[in-house]
């Protein structure tokens, strides 16, 4: 099975892990309002771009489960956007510089090697 064809069995076993705009996401020092498309870190609001919103949001409704780019640029882009795989790399460096205390040794989206990323919401409790 191709890789591709084997991303989009996933995503419709799995779903997109995207709701449908409902709900307020609240941990530790992390809150999410989806309705409103608001972050806030600490209690102060997170300007984050719509890509970086979304991909928050699956992670969040995703937690520790890792995800290869590919699948991330599929469930979050859309099918057949033609955009490089590093695109999630730069939107997950950007997302970590809003959310993360130290962006350079993360604690809530994880690399791993080799696989691709995760989120870690046990780092939100402390």
């Amino acid at each position: 099975m191709n890789r591709s064809l084997g991303t989009r069995r996933a995503l419709q076993s799995f779903g997109t892990g995207l709701p449908s705009r409902a709900g307020v996401y609240e941990k530790g020092r992390l809150r999410i309002d989806f309705d409103a498309y608001e972050v806030f870190v600490d209690g102060e609001e997170v300007r984050a771009y719509l890509r970086e919103f979304e991909l928050l949001r699956f992670f969040v409704h995703s937690p520790n489960r890792v995800f290869s780019r590919e699948y991330l640029l599929e469930a979050v882009w859309g099918n057949g956007t033609g955009i490089d795989s590093r695109t999630v790399d730069v939107h997950v460096r950007r997302l970590r510089m809003h959310i993360e205390r130290d962006d350079a040794h993360p604690e809530i989206i994880l690399t791993v090697r080799g696989v691709g990323y995760k989120f870690n919401e046990r780092a939100l409790e402390s």
